[in-house]
């Protein structure tokens, strides 16, 4: 574990459980998304299905990467989470016989035809049946116990969380469950209550900055530190921004909000936020077999009002710097605007969420915008 990046108290809670040999037998593994829980997630595998485990100079238990189980999962590469769907996702859970994986893609191997053609935006129970609860009743096939990784197990619905109790509840004994989840509210608290919680934070700027140096090299120095700002501590949403072309967001979206700030609201700004989350859901789906376009579209949905949301809380952290102790109206007239801009993102989150039409929300979010700006001035 000690190649994840920047989530030092995660790794250190980690360590301490299997130096003591007191491990959990259920986790949560939450936080923002792309910031290194399912890498962990496999990481912490490794180890606990390891045969014969090594204490380095630091007191830290690894795996000893020369048994059956370590030499397996050496051919096991961490997957580009936003890569195209045709990658390992079956490949992680073949490639170790007591690894298993639960992700939304396996839907597509159910044996199942109505669960095999659904589009992908949950993950059915009737894979978390196949591939958790009847695997979790088996024994192991090797000697290290069993892990189960639900990721994004936040797109577990109250059934499927519900079906998954008794195995929280009762585990076999040597099984591990860790659900991954960028979003812990979805999880039903019967679900939380039973499972040790783990936190992860945004990664540091500069951690960023590094994937910059390696991955996206022909970016200006002003594309680089708006990418940093825009990726908001994740490596997974970088890899986002620059995969799919998310750099032309922020040329425009981002002075309209420094426009609209001023009290010169853009006219069509909701069309042209409908118009960037369209175009990215588009792209996803043709790159993502069975993808779910209303998925996609609240994903890219998640990524502008994220954008926006930065850029607002940068702005209030310059200005802050910049107001007069002994001047708290002048104070209060700079941050206003940037905090009805915050508001306003919240109220497209929360109407998104109501299942609200998407070009419906980004007019509501412009609407929204202006009028607090307008009320702040």
């Amino acid at each position: 574990m000690d190649r994840v990046l920047g989530q030092s108290h995660a790794v250190n809670l980690l360590n301490l459980q299997l130096s003591t040999g007191r491990q959990h037998h259920a986790y949560i593994f939450h936080g923002p998304v792309g910031v290194g829980k399912f890498t962990t997630a496999l990481a912490y595998a490794r180890v606990l299905l390891c045969h014969n485990r090594e204490t380095d100079l630091a007191g830290r238990v690894t795996a000893c990467d020369t048994c059956p189980s370590c030499r397996l999962l050496a051919k096991l590469t961490p997957p580009d989470k936003d890569a195209p769907q045709d990658d390992d996702t079956l490949g992680l859970t073949t490639a170790h016989p007591d690894l298993h994986v639960i992700r939304k893609e396996l839907a597509r191997y159910s044996d199942d035809a109505q669960t095999r053609n659904r589009k992908l935006t949950r993950i059915p129970v009737e894979v978390l049946r196949s591939a958790l609860i009847e695997p979790a009743n088996l024994a192991a096939k090797l000697d290290g116990g069993k892990v189960f990784i639900v990721d994004e197990a936040e797109l577990l619905n109250p059934s499927g969380q519900n079906a998954l109790l008794k195995t929280l509840e009762e585990p076999p004994a040597g099984t591990t469950l860790i659900l991954v989840t960028g979003n812990e509210d979805r999880l039903l608290p019967t679900i939380r209550s039973r499972c040790m919680r783990i936190a992860f934070s945004p990664l540091p700027d500069q951690a960023v900055k590094d994937w910059c140096d390696q991955h996206a090299r022909d970016l200006t120095d002003e594309q680089r530190r708006v990418l940093v700002e825009f990726a908001a501590g994740s490596l997974g949403r970088a890899q986002l921004i620059t995969r799919y072309g998310l750099l032309a967001w922020t040329d425009v979206v981002l002075p309209a909000l420094d426009r609209a700030a001023q009290g010169k609201p853009t006219a069509d700004l909701g069309q042209q936020v409908f118009s960037f989350i369209d175009s990215f859901a588009n792209d996803f789906v043709k790159a993502h077999a069975n993808a779910s376009k209303e998925a996609a579209n609240k994903q890219g949905a998640d990524l502008m009002w994220s954008l926006v949301a930065t850029r607002a809380r940068c702005r209030l952290v310059e200005l802050a710097q910049r107001c007069a102790p002994d001047d708290p109206e002048s104070g209060e007239a700079a941050l206003s605007p940037w905090l009805a801009t915050i508001d306003a993102t919240e109220q497209a989150q929360k109407l998104l969420a109501s299942n609200v039409n998407l070009s419906i929300t980004c007019d509501h979010f412009a609407v929204s915008l202006c009028r607090g700006l307008c009320a702040s001035m």
